[in-house]
């Protein structure tokens, strides 16, 4: 089992002090500009010796010349300043620090470890929590806390953990495409002090976080880590993108924050002894949060294919069989009553229902079509492959898919062929609708498959 921190101070302060906050438009200015975007409601006191005021907030010389309580630091210093900047955090009572800066063990030299060792000393020696270094620190839209301008303002049920603060920027814009919103984002960096078991740990507590990502390149305590994970899971699923797992990839994971990757076998065997997801890539990381975000987890293998175009429904019926997903056998009621509204010509009423190439235009066809097939006992959740040939008609289709849907109940999966370019009204209607979008069946599908197989256990 993990340890207990008491985290309050990075995720709820009332007040921030940003150390060597530059004046010009440097990396380490976009952390006051996130928090003045989010529109943060503590207190922010900018600390630069060489400025009086930054975006209209004083400027302070020092952390000694702020009057009142400072829950948290963000320390953009330089390397070697850092262990000077901390010693000052501790004079001040503040109760954590996050620390943006690189040149510690990540470096793979001497002098970063030692650097990296000297701070955790002092942090601990003054009951400092450290995020870091080499971070982003914490995204939390309900605290207005971010990290980064521009990070959506609303907050979701996705909790994140990465070791990589680019990722953490873009998966929180890469998830907004797909409806799904975070409930925290954590970038731990090297993980110095503060790790990914305590951040499971956390998030694991967090009611506002249902579903859990983490991208990882290494631990640094792997009972600890597998503790935290059988813990957790017991309680909520965990979709992991465990990078570093070659050679090369290993090595390069050291680089960039000084984590042991640990090899391919003993991640596998982590994922047996836990109840955890593992994806392969971006893409297929961002596919499982999509399934979980969106749909049951207890609902059948028995999968209904409405499409337009021929070709892509024969791809998706092989897709079902090769993921260890049924296509669904339709009764003879329900393939009368499709006969009755789909065109004769070029056209199947079987599964994979075939709509022709009529759809494109009459595209009220989809949602007719999805009604009766949902109302089939025999299938349990309807891919509906397909779009109108107008922005006007994407819409209807649309709407006609939306309509069937709340008159059915069951999972519904929409596939925008050619890559997620439904006009972003229709998007945005299937999307709030509880209608997850993929770019094709088969991402759709092999996500589909891992989520009825976690349902399962």
């Amino acid at each position: 089992m993990s340890r207990r921190r008491d985290l309050s101070a990075l995720f709820q302060p009332g007040s921030i002090a940003l150390v060597g906050v530059p004046r010009g438009f440097e990396p380490g200015r976009v952390f006051l500009q996130g928090l003045l975007d989010q529109g943060y409601a503590g207190k922010i006191f900018p600390v630069n010796p060489r400025a009086d005021f930054i975006d209209g907030l004083r400027a302070y010389p020092s952390l000694k010349e702020i009057s009142g309580d400072i829950d948290l630091a963000i320390l953009l210093v330089p390397a070697p300043l850092v262990l000077a900047a901390l010693e000052q955090c501790g004079e001040k009572k503040v109760k954590a620090a996050v620390i943006y800066t690189s040149g510690f063990a990540e470096t793979g030299d001497g002098e970063g470890k030692r650097r990296e060792e000297e701070i955790l000393r002092a942090a601990r020696a003054r009951g400092i929590s450290l995020i870091g270094p080499n971070c982003m620190g914490i995204y939390d839209p309900s605290h207005r806390l971010a990290f980064f301008p521009g990070l959506p303002r609303e907050a979701g049920k996705v909790g994140m953990i990465s070791q990589s603060g680019s990722l953490a920027i873009l998966f929180s814009r890469m998830a907004e495409t797909r409806g799904i919103h975070f409930s925290k984002i954590i970038s731990s960096g090297n993980e110095s002090d503060l790790n990914s078991s305590d951040f499971l740990t956390f998030l694991g507590e967090d009611p506002q976080t249902e579903i859990i990502g983490a991208y990882l390149e290494g631990v640094k305590d792997g009972p600890a880590f597998l503790g935290a994970l059988r813990e957790v899971a017991r309680k909520k699923p965990i979709i992991l993108w465990k990078a570093g797992r070659t050679p090369g990839g290993g090595r390069a994971a050291f680089s960039h924050t000084g984590s042991l990757a640990g090899s391919r076998m003993a991640w596998e065997a982590l994922k047996q002894q836990a109840r955890v997801l593992m994806a392969r890539d971006a893409e297929e990381f961002l596919d499982f949060l999509t399934v979980f975000h969106y749909l049951p987890r207890r609902r059948g293998k028995r999968m209904a294919i409405l499409s337009g175009p021929g070709g892509p429904a024969v791809a998706a019926a092989d897709a079902c069989e090769e993921f260890g997903l049924e296509v669904a056998e339709l009764e003879e009621e329900t393939r009368k009553e499709l006969k009755k509204i789909i065109p004769q010509t070029g056209t199947s009423v079987r599964n994979p229902v075939d709509l022709g190439l009529a759809s494109v235009f009459q595209v009220d066809l989809y949602g007719r079509s999805a009604e009766i097939v949902g109302r089939d006992p025999g299938v349990d959740t309807l891919v509906l492959q397909g779009r109108g040939a107008t922005a006007e008609l994407d819409y209807r289709y649309a709407n006609g898919v939306i309509e069937a849907h709340r008159k059915i109940g069951k999972p519904f999966i929409a596939i925008s062929l050619g890559g997620m370019y439904l006009e972003d009204k229709s998007k945005k209607a299937l999307l709030e609708a509880g209608i997850p979008i993929f770019p094709s069946a088969e991402r759709a599908l092999w996500a589909y498959s891992h989520l009825t197989r976690y349902g399962e256990k």
